[in-house]
């Protein structure tokens, strides 16, 4: 057998003949299992940093003290809080959330 052999027919692009079939993007009921093994560190990590994480950085933050008009001010961070995105309000469109692309 040839050992470059098998890779001298692969496709020259990527095919985008699915793009039209209506179930195209719908996630399947079962994901394959190497697939979520495969992102499952990513997914963990994003949700660990959203929920956990954001508190343990906010506690990291040292106060800030710094003098005003004679007057010492100490300014501390206690909490913090992310937000879906969204199109500011006001805007013309039809769709304010945002989605990744």
């Amino acid at each position: 057998m040839d050992p470059g052999g098998r890779w001298r027919n692969l496709p020259s692009g990527p095919s985008l003949k699915h793009l039209t079939d209506p179930s195209y993007g719908i996630p399947r009921e079962q994901q394959k299992p190497a697939l979520q093994e495969l992102t499952r560190a990513h997914v963990e990590s994003f949700n660990y940093a959203v929920r956990e994480g954001l508190s343990h950085a906010v506690q990291a933050v040292p106060p800030f003290e710094f003098a005003f008009k004679d007057e010492r001010i100490c300014l501390t961070i206690v909490d913090a809080v992310i937000s879906p995105p969204a199109v500011p309000k006001g805007s013309i469109c039809k769709e304010l959330n945002v989605y990744p692309a």
